[in-house]
């Protein structure tokens, strides 16, 4: 039997980030993603780490928003420290690259472990490349 999820709670974290990625991906409505970063930050104001992360993504490009890579980077840091293993990943890429913040091979090793240690399928690669340029 196929039960159907129940809808987020109206104006909750989970109910902004919903309409978020609906508004990102065009899901039943016109793609707007001005709107999707409002939301996006009204969920992370009310705890969503995965609004965070999402939030720092467009930062770091400009979607939706002024493009603001040091403001990304903050999001990615925020998520990354509450857990969020896909934040972890990124932010240790932002430093490898240097992208929203100062390039640096040492804290870029320190996210991409802290990405392995979540079990992120890409850390270890990430690791090993870093690794082969020492």
């Amino acid at each position: 039997m196929n039960t159907p999820h129940p809808a987020p709670a109206p104006d909750s974290a989970a109910d902004y980030l919903h309409r978020a990625k609906r508004l990102m991906r065009g899901r039943g409505c016109a793609r707007d993603y001005e709107a999707a970063v409002a939301l996006l930050d009204l969920a992370a104001q009310a705890g969503s780490t995965d609004a965070l992360y999402q939030l720092g993504k467009c930062y770091l490009k400009g979607i939706g928003c002024s493009k603001d890579p040091a403001g990304g980077v903050s999001c990615l840091e925020r998520a990354a420290l509450a857990g969020h293993i896909s934040a972890t990943y990124r932010l240790g890429e932002c430093f490898e690259l240097g992208l929203g913040a100062p390039r640096s091979s040492e804290l870029a090793a320190y996210w991409y472990r802290k990405a392995a240690a979540l079990n992120h399928p890409q850390a270890y690669k990430a690791l090993f490349r870093l690794a082969g340029r020492a």
